[in-house]
């Protein structure tokens, strides 16, 4: 007799009659995706163009980064509140919140660019503070929609739909910011840097009403899965789980391994335009790259999904991914210091984040995995909380190993920017105008490279995970499969 695939049938229930999978799932999904899409895109949107926003705000161009820094600062310091209120109050009012503030946010950055406020004095300071104060805003929002995808997948998604939901949603930040990458270095230059902003803020707005629409109720009536038919109250309290993780040595080479990695790739794509314009490669052009590599990511996010639901074995591919992703950083690390080679720098950063974003779900569910019973929020929450340390910590490196470029390749760098549309914006005289100097991030390049070396050496030598939930649904699965047998006998009786 052919077995059911109960998963192609959401509103059926499973063989126990004690578990359902309920349609309605998927528009939660799409909600969660367009909520983190968007996280995505207001939190890299000044980076693929930091000539022009330093000019327009009237600013020096390593206050630009300043932007992505206030997102991994907030996050940092906000995510052990948001995991509180994910755990306690559950994803509905999780998500109406950080959804409330992505658009609020929006919508402050975009009053920073209004003339009476960009150019009342100090050479137009006020406007950028008024921009970050919309920035931190928005970055209020991260932690509650990164945190979410682990959660999600367990109180809606079957344990074989889990890798992929997990991956699904938590790519729309990735893909968010490869928006942001490709668009804009367009809109400013055709534009200009108002018009961007309130674009960014109509998937803001989108997201929220889709979030009202489809989280009525933060879990479903009847739960997916055995795992999943535990109780937020009866997990493990809040501090009494903070405490078994934090005792737990194997999450903590998770961080470091996660912390490092996914750190590293949030710093390179928020330097990027700056490193590659010294080499004669364009805002544009850096834009479209970055574009391709994380939409290259998504496709290999997809495939190691699928496997993941299929073979539970996340270390081993965890190991393959992160291997092949050093690899492609160190070609990466080769070919980008050298002049007029656009093919080169592609390939490797296509196939580098090919192999790089997969990480996300196989990190994630490992977390959840190594550290159950423990409520997902707090593991991803503790795990994205690294990143965002790392990223930190990367951006300030890649501060201070920088050096001033060679004579020879100056006469090539496309670090500029044009003083005069700033002057003309706010009709005021060109007066104390920043200089900049294109820098040679050699070094910085370096550094990364040793560090991510680094961290794929201790996930293969070290890192040794248990999956305690696989364990914990494979003998539930065990005891009703032995309680319908046993039924079935007293019923031939």
């Amino acid at each position: 007799m052919q077995k059911k695939n109960y998963a192609s049938f959401p509103d059926l229930p499973l063989p126990s009659t004690e578990y359902r999978l309920y349609r309605w799932r998927w528009l939660i999904l799409i909600a969660l995706l367009l909520l983190n899409l968007s996280s995505g895109m207001m939190f890299l949107t000044y980076s693929p163009i930091p000539n022009y926003t330093a000019v327009f705000y009237g600013v020096p161009e390593s206050y630009v980064n300043g932007f992505s820094i206030t997102y991994s600062v907030t996050t940092f310091f906000i995510g052990l509140i948001s995991i509180i209120i994910l755990d306690t109050c559950g994803l509905r009012i999780s998500l109406y919140f950080g959804a409330s503030c992505n658009l609020i946010g929006a919508v402050i950055r975009w009053i920073s660019t209004i003339p009476p406020v960009l150019c009342s004095h100090d050479y137009q300071r006020s406007g950028y503070m008024v921009a970050m104060i919309g920035q931190t805003i928005t970055a209020f929002a991260q932690p509650f929609l990164l945190f979410a995808p682990t959660k999600l997948a367990s109180f809606w998604f079957g344990p074989k739909e889990r890798a992929f939901c997990t991956s699904i949603t938590s790519i729309g930040n990735p893909v968010g910011i490869a928006i942001a990458y490709l668009l804009s270095p367009h809109i400013v230059e055709s534009n200009g840097l108002p018009t961007l902003l309130w674009i960014y803020a109509i998937p803001a707005a989108v997201a929220l009403l889709l979030t009202i629409i489809a989280f009525r109720k933060s879990k479903p009536d009847t739960p997916p899965a055995p795992s999943a038919n535990v109780e937020d109250d009866s997990v493990l309290g809040f501090l009494h789980g903070l405490r078994q993780i934090l005792g737990n040595c194997s999450f903590w080479g998770l961080m470091l391994v996660w912390g490092i990695a996914a750190g590293l790739f949030n710093a390179m794509i928020t330097i990027l335009p700056q490193m590659l314009c010294s080499y004669g490669y364009s805002d544009t052009d850096t834009g479209l790259w970055v574009t391709i590599m994380i939409f290259s990511g998504v496709a290999g996010t997809i495939i190691v999904s699928i496997v993941l639901g299929y073979t539970k074995k996340y270390k081993e591919v965890g190991v393959i991914t992160l291997g092949l992703s050093v690899l492609c950083f160190i070609w990466f690390s080769q070919v980008s210091r050298l002049y007029d080679q656009s093919v080169n720098v592609l390939l490797s950063l296509c196939v580098f984040g090919f192999f790089a974003l997969p990480l996300v779900p196989v990190c994630m569910e490992l977390g959840v995995e190594i550290t159950y019973p423990v409520g997902e929020a707090i593991s991803s929450g503790l795990l994205w909380s690294s990143v965002q340390v790392f990223a930190v910590i990367f951006i300030a490196l890649s501060t201070a190993y920088e050096s001033p470029l060679s004579q020879d390749l100056i006469s090539v760098s496309k670090c500029s920017h044009d003083p005069v549309q700033h002057a003309s914006y706010c009709n005021t005289s060109i007066i104390d105008i920043i200089e900049y100097t294109p820098q040679d991030m050699t070094n910085v390049v370096y550094l990364y490279m040793a560090l991510i070396v680094m961290a794929f050496l201790y996930m293969v030598v070290l890192f040794k995970p248990s999956y305690k939930r696989v364990e914990s649904d494979k003998k539930e699965e065990v005891r009703i499969k032995q309680g319908l047998l046993s039924s079935a006998s007293k019923a031939h009786l």
